[in-house]
């Protein structure tokens, strides 16, 4: 079938973009978002253009690099499917689809469709960060910010709730936990918008994190400010 894309091209962060279309592209139902972007730039650079610009990474949807938005969805309109395992069967010859990066004021444009992502690695440092990606990789976190770009706030509370909640055993004190803990809740506050309370940020998740990885910021911030009254979180229960 042929394609008619909207890719979006942006020289720089502090350079203004647009969508660029780029026709025909030649492409088939079993195609992933990123084959199709392997086509588009085929066909730029037959045309003489300058390639599209995208974060590739494993093409298994374990990474987290790859993400971009499709047609107005983080990843794509495949729920809880990375962009490289979202297919095209949606589509049919002579169909439009518009390609952007993930929008959120935590994760700017560098080029084209490549974010950056440094925020959410600079929440995880807090936590220490070879303890903080050993939880989100317990949870089957694959750190894309798909639930940042899906949230009208910008926020990060999904990725910072399913790190509070695998931490606990991670710890080797109380004490230790609850500084790891105040720091990513002190980070996230700096790079993350506020929890919409919406849930979009589970509908767009790779890994289908529940919602209620959300609470966990809710009990760590009660933790904080009365202790007594509320204990500190103890991690998942078997399984989760």
């Amino acid at each position: 079938m042929l394609l008619t894309v909207h890719v979006w091209r942006q020289a720089a962060a502090e350079e203004p973009g647009g969508f660029e279309t780029v026709h025909p592209v030649q492409a088939t139902e079993d195609m992933s978002v990123l084959e199709l972007l392997d086509a588009v730039n085929e066909t730029l650079e037959r045309q003489g253009d300058e390639p599209v610009s995208f974060d590739d990474g494993c093409r298994e949807g374990i990474c987290g690099k790859c993400g971009v938005t499709v047609d107005g969805v983080p990843h794509g309109p495949d729920r809880n499917r990375a962009s490289c395992m979202q297919s095209l069967h949606a589509y049919r010859d002579g169909d439009e689809i518009f390609v952007e990066p993930m929008r959120a004021g935590a994760l700017p444009v560098k080029k084209d469709l490549s974010v950056e992502k440094k925020s959410l690695r600079r929440v995880s440092k807090e936590a220490k960060f070879p303890v903080a990606m050993k939880a989100l990789n317990t949870a089957g976190c694959i750190s894309c910010g798909a639930c940042i770009a899906a949230c009208p706030n910008g926020s990060g509370q999904l990725f910072v709730g399913t790190m509070l909640k695998h931490l606990p055993p991670l710890a080797r004190t109380p004490e230790e936990r609850d500084e790891r803990a105040a720091k990513v809740l002190d980070a996230a506050d700096q790079e993350f918008g506020p929890c919409s309370l919406l849930g979009d940020c589970t509908e767009v998740c790779p890994a289908g994190l529940p919602l209620q990885n959300l609470t966990a910021v809710t009990r760590e911030n009660l933790h904080r400010k009365f202790p007594d009254r509320y204990p500190a979180p103890q991690g998942p229960a078997p399984g989760e």
